[in-house]
């Protein structure tokens, strides 16, 4: 439980300085060991509302959220057919 909140944490400090490429991993990470399911939506909406929703950049604006989405999904399937 304590590795958790650590990793929340380190997530958490990483989205808010823009250090996008420190809080993929950890995400990853969290997400093969502890089963995230929604902490990976939740960090890629909050990216873009910090650093990419800006008007008239149409879906670039939403990068953040369309990647982690993908991830999400490729991360399952790869669970699905190694366990």
């Amino acid at each position: 439980m304590i590795l958790r909140l650590v990793i929340y944490l380190f997530i958490a400090f990483s989205i808010l300085n823009g250090w996008w490429l420190v809080a993929l991993p950890l995400l990853i990470f969290g997400i093969w060991k502890y089963s995230f399911n929604l902490e990976i939506l939740v960090t890629g909406v909050v990216y873009d509302a910090l650093f990419g929703m800006i008007p008239g950049t149409g879906w670039r604006g939403y990068i953040g959220t369309i990647s982690a989405v993908i991830i999400l999904i490729a991360l399952n399937i790869l669970k699905r057919l190694i366990r």
